[in-house]
This record gives structure tokens, sequence and C-alpha cells, in this order.
């Protein structure tokens, strides 16, 4: 509780610092890149805690949440320190980086308790669905949600202007008007390549679309907010792109420590929980990396304790070597 309080101590002196607004004088511009850096921000915390799957149990649902929570501050902290120019600021985003760390490193550790067999949580633990706004709501029916009312059609941005992006569906949300797409760097953006929740600004368009689709799409800010204006699924692969500059040779890369969560042969990624990757200024965290080749997964499975080495290959964070060992 004294951490958490810390934190968010932390958290509300940084939100007060800039709101004192326009009384202090001129700070200088932010760097090139800070609003498209700001804009990521936002969107991945706002997705996140949307998009994760509870388990139903709430310690476990605690912990992960509060895990995301201390990576999203993080996350949020490293940007500052990247693009902001006023010492305060940057003095509270480092504390925050020192903070969040060792909290999720806790949490972590409670994770790999909670594995093994012969965890047990303490006696006297009420049962799930047992607190008191469990039993306050056991009698009454959970309130009907009304449909919000639809939108105004925003102005359709000129699609002859927008680059054409490669990309894979991963999810769709139809009655959302939501697609996750897999998908290279967008230019107009200034995004980098990742997985990103789409809004569709004519969920018509999502008509047809499914998971697996190999895609080109193209994207723009629509009423404020990042959107897919065309999708084209015409084509059964994407269109060739030139083969990527190599990494840094492996010799000069550092081997990180972590272990497999998960392996996705079919689509060449590995979920690793890992150490900090100094080469990439990435701290401790789990994260779904792509294979540079597939075939360095082979062998590898979940729960393997892995030394490996990870660099930005064509944009996207990507596993070069992976073997099996502490």
């Amino acid at each position: 509780m004294k951490l958490l309080t810390t934190t968010l101590t932390a958290v509300g002196a940084l939100l007060a610092i800039v709101a004192i607004g326009p009384d202090r004088p001129a700070q200088a511009q932010p760097a090139k890149g800070a609003p498209a850096a700001y804009e990521r921000v936002r969107e991945v915390m706002d997705d996140r805690f949307k998009d994760m799957k509870l388990a139903g149990d709430p310690d476990k649902d605690f912990a992960a949440l509060l895990i995301a929570h201390h990576e999203d501050l993080i996350f949020l902290a490293r940007t500052q320190l990247e693009h902001g120019a006023d010492e305060q600021l940057r003095r509270v985003a480092q504390k925050i980086l020192d903070e969040q760390q060792k909290q999720i490193s806790e949490l972590k550790e409670w994770q790999v308790r909670n594995r093994q067999a012969d965890y047990r949580a303490r006696l006297d633990q009420p049962p799930h669905g047992s607190g008191p706004l469990d039993q306050k709501g056991a009698s009454a029916p959970a309130p009907q949600v009304q449909a919000a009312a639809p939108a105004q059609p925003a102005a359709q941005p000129a699609a002859s202007n927008l680059p054409m992006v490669s990309g894979t569906v991963e999810k769709v949300d139809a009655g959302g008007g939501k697609v996750t797409i897999d998908h290279g760097a967008i230019p107009n953006l200034n995004m980098d390549a990742m997985t990103m929740v789409f809004r569709a600004q004519d969920p018509a368009i999502l008509q047809g679309v499914k998971e697996g689709d190999k895609i080109q799409f193209q994207a723009d800010r629509v009423n404020g907010q990042i959107s897919v204006v065309r999708i084209d699924t015409g084509r059964a692969q994407a269109a060739p792109t030139r083969p990527a500059a190599q990494p840094a040779a492996a010799t000069n890369l550092p081997t990180v420590s972590g272990t497999v969560e998960k392996v996705d042969t079919a689509q060449g990624k590995v979920t690793i929980d890992h150490g900090p990757i100094p080469n990439l200024n990435m701290d401790a965290m789990t994260m779904v990396f792509r294979a540079q080749d597939p075939a360095v997964l082979k062998g590898v499975k979940a729960g393997d304790k892995v030394q490996f080495q990870a660099d930005r290959v064509n944009g996207q964070i990507s596993v070069v070597t992976i073997r099996k060992g502490r």
C-alpha cells in the first residue's frame, strides 16, 4: 500500500506541474516526433486494459492489472525522459522509473510462487465472489446498457494521399467497429511497426475481414482518433518488401535471460518474461517478440529458461538468437 501511495503521489505531482499552464516561463519546444510518441503512449494505455483477459481469480487479476499499470507508467516516464525538457518533470519521471520496476519485480515473484504446486493462500481467505459488493449486487439484475448513439460521420480523408500499409488481422470486433492489426510502419502517422487496435472510420469496411487475413490498409487521424479508412483483402499475400538490413552482429548484442511464456511458431512469435535489454533501452517486462528467423524457435517451449539476443529488425523488435539454459 505504501508503494502504491508513493506511485500515485509521484503521478499526481507530474499532473499538477503540467497543469500550471501559461503562467510559467516558456519552456523548450518538444523534440521532433514528441506528439506522435505521446499519442502512442495514450493509445497503448487506453487499449491495454480494455483488451486484457481476466482470469476470474482476484489475486491473479490484481497482480496482472497492477503489472500492466506499472509498465504503462514506465512507458510514459521513458517518453518524458526522451522528449521532455523541464528538469523538474524529468526528475519526477526518473523517480517513477526507479520505483515502478521494483514493484513489478515483487509482483512477478508472487506470480512465480502462485504457479508452484505447493502454493497456498492463507487459510482464512474468503471464497471468491463473497465480498460486500458481490453480495449487494447478487439480488439485483445488472442494468441494461443503452447503446451509444452513432457518431456523425467524419470528413473522408483523401485516400489517394495516404500510403498503403501491409498487415495481418489479429482480431475483428464488428460490433465495436474495431480491428486489431499487426502492421508495418505507417509514415503519415509517424508510427512504427506494432500491433494495434484501430477504429474503423466506417464499420462497413470490416465486412468480410477475418482473423488471419493478410491485408493492405490505409489509416489516418479521423475526428481525433487513429482510424482505418480503407482495407483491401484482395491480395492473398501482402506485397513483398525490401529485405531488411541485418541487425548488429550477434557478437555485439548483449545476452539477456528470460522465461518463455508462449511460442507461436506459425506466426514466428515468442512471448518472453525477460530482464533489461540494454541495446533497446528496455526494462524488464513480459513482451511478444518476432523471431528474425522462425527457425530459432525450433525446440523452444513454454516454461523454458532461455538466453537470447534481441534487436530492431526492419523497424520491429525481434529475437535474433535464442538458446535454452540459465
